[in-house]
């Protein structure tokens, strides 16, 4: 996740190191909308990932990783 050129957050999402896919939207990653996209590109582009399993990953990364999240998107 960083800062995108036209929209505030850019998701790239890497697969067995390849890149799977990448795009730009105005969803907040720490907002449920802004993780619902996410998740829902990551199973659109990954095969065999639970959304339900990924719902929990994506919370429970975001949340150790708040520090780093707030520097590159500002306070929420």
């Amino acid at each position: 996740m960083t800062i995108g050129t036209s929209n505030p957050c850019r998701y790239t999402v890497i697969y067995e190191g390849e890149e799977a896919a990448q795009y730009e939207t105005s969803a907040d990653p720490r907002t449920a909308g802004g993780r619902v996209g996410l998740r829902n590109v990551i199973c659109r582009h990954v095969a065999d990932y639970d959304k339900a399993m990924l719902n929990k990953q994506l919370s429970t990364e975001i949340s150790e990783h708040a520090e780093a999240v707030a520097n590159e998107f500002g306070p929420r």
